[in-house]
């Protein structure tokens, strides 16, 4: 008898292949998300770093690295950069006055250029200062609280107040892989020598924590602990400009919910190697904001594997030629919402 998933995921009879597979996590993430985001992200080939959709864009910049005492060296240094145009500023004037005087208005424009430039290099400064006193002020009201190290339910928290608990942010410099994962959370929360805390950063979507990212905070706290030691009782999920952050306890269930995936995705890429079986397309609202089906021109190559796939023009959009990652590789039109708004707007 078939059964589905607690994720939607069709298993044949509740029995799996014995064989498993090193994946990456966020692969894994995207399997979870939808079985056919993670069949592309498996063949996409791309490192991961605890973030999710970074080729949508620049990665999110922020403080995140920073604490009281690095907050106080960057201003000091702002400040002498400062002083240092300010000190040419003065004999920049100078060279301007000379030339008014000496020869004429239009040559004293083109010996003031030197001037200008240093007024912007003080405007960029200006602008660093001024956001970095904005996020200090940030930091300071934060509340200083005893951070829950044995959580047992999905929470919120405030990035500095976890900060302000002792927690150092560091980068891990290579990704951890043991016999099923492989992986490297964006950053780690460290303090003293038994707490490591993997952090996860999203960066579109509403700020909520869904079925994948429970898999996700559980795969690295599981890769962390193998690899580092020490204990990761939770994980720490970021969004997209915000300081807001959501803990996700590394319980019983999440690691359950990591082995059932893992299964399942196996059965799954396997299936899907040996005999083409292509996964289920999603009935319910995913596919609308899901970057494997947003509508790119033909000049945006699909590859998988190293290898380019046909593209699979997509019908209704007028002259131009659309497609889509997904609907190249299952060959159908995925219902992405820009896929949509394009085909509305080319029948009205």
């Amino acid at each position: 008898m078939n059964r589905n998933s607690d994720f939607g995921i069709p298993l044949n009879d509740g029995r799996f292949s014995p064989r498993r597979r090193s994946v990456g996590v966020h692969a894994l993430s995207e399997f979870v998300f939808c079985p056919r985001a993670g069949v592309l992200s498996s063949e996409s080939q791309r490192d991961d770093d605890g973030e999710e959709d970074v080729s949508l864009g620049p990665k999110l910049s922020g403080f995140f690295d920073y604490d009281a005492r690095i907050f106080a060296e960057r201003s000091a240094a702002e400040w002498s950069r400062v002083k240092q145009w300010l000190t040419l500023l003065a004999p920049c004037v100078l060279l301007v006055w000379v030339v008014w005087r000496m020869a004429s208005p239009f040559a004293a424009i083109v010996a003031s250029l030197p001037s200008l430039y240093v007024l912007a290099r003080l405007w960029d400064v200006g602008r660093a200062l001024a956001i970095l006193k904005k996020e200090r002020a940030v930091f300071n009201v934060a509340p200083t609280t005893a951070v829950d190290m044995n959580p047992n339910q999905i929470s919120q928290i405030n990035w500095w107040t976890l900060r302000k608990a002792g927690f150092d942010c560091v980068r891990s410099r290579d990704a951890y892989v043991d016999e099923e994962l492989k992986g490297r959370p964006w950053r780690l929360l460290v303090k003293d020598t038994q707490w490591r805390i993997p952090v996860i950063r999203k960066h579109r979507g509403e700020k909520t924590c869904g079925p994948q990212h429970v898999v996700r905070a559980a795969a690295y706290c599981r890769l962390v602990e193998t690899c580092e030691g020490g204990r990761a009782p939770f994980a720490i999920l970021l969004f997209a400009d915000s300081y807001d952050a959501i803990v996700i306890p590394n319980s019983p269930n999440a690691q359950a919910m990591l082995d059932r995936s893992l299964r399942e995705m196996d059965d799954v890429l396997t299936a899907f190697e040996r005999t083409r079986l292509q996964p289920a397309a999603p009935t319910d609202q995913r596919c609308k904001g899901c970057h494997w089906g947003k509508p790119t021109s033909f000049r945006n190559e699909t590859v998988l594997n190293g290898v380019p796939v046909p593209p699979i023009r997509i019908e209704g959009v007028g002259s131009a030629n659309y497609h889509s990652c997904c609907g190249d590789r299952f060959q159908w039109v995925a219902p992405h919402e820009s896929t949509i708004a394009l085909q509305a707007a080319n029948r009205g």
